[in-house]
């Protein structure tokens, strides 16, 4: 019996050194956190770039396991290229990778994206607000009210490095982070910081 006991208290103390989950690490977590989060929009940015498919729903299957869902909410037609804004919510969608594990994420965005062609060049203007959940091997969050630019063909890319232009706000549960900037990410990874208990 006392060994039992015992065997139960040092799982504990080892599940509590082990801590929760990840947290993203600072500004550039936040970024590449963002980043990760916009990979299903590319099905859409391909689809009305053509244009095909302006505002019907897709089902985009996460890397790493999981469902995100795109539905259609609105459409416009300018000189510039054509603008539709979707709902996107996120099932168990495992997004990124980092040294610790996946970011799982979880929850649900409004975005608006307007599709630039110029010549050979398509980019992809789009504008994220709402609350995502990032779990798995984090334990964070991802509140967003920004502006992304980016070319198209980086939305898909994985373990690549990527420019990305940000302006707005992207919150996690260390900081509110202010972008009006260029940023370099790793599409599909996450800078990770590992919490420890005291």
């Amino acid at each position: 019996m006392i060994k039992r006991v015992l065997m139960l208290v040092v799982g504990s103390f080892v599940m509590m050194a082990c801590g929760p989950g990840a947290k993203i690490d600072g500004k550039q977590g936040a970024a590449d956190a963002l980043f990760a989060a916009s990979q299903p929009t590319k099905a859409k940015a391909d689809a009305s770039s053509t244009p095909v498919d302006l505002t019907g729903g897709i089902d985009f299957k996460c890397p790493q396991g999981g469902n995100a869902a795109i539905n259609g909410a609105g459409i416009s037609i300018g000189g510039g290229g054509v603008a539709t804004s979707f709902s996107l919510k996120y099932e168990n969608c495992g997004l990124a990778k980092a040294d610790v594990g996946v970011a799982i994420y979880n929850g649900e965005m409004k975005f608006s994206q307007s599709v630039l062609t110029s010549g050979a060049t398509v980019s992809v203007d789009q504008s994220f607000v709402g609350k995502v959940l990032v779990q798995g091997a984090f334990d964070d969050f991802i509140d967003v009210d920004v502006r992304q630019s980016v070319a198209v063909g980086d939305l898909g890319a994985s373990g690549t490095g990527v420019s990305v232009v940000l302006k707005g706000t992207i919150k996690t549960s260390q900081d509110t982070f202010t972008f009006d900037e260029t940023v370099s990410v790793v599409a599909g990874q996450i800078s990770a910081k590992i919490q420890t208990s005291r």
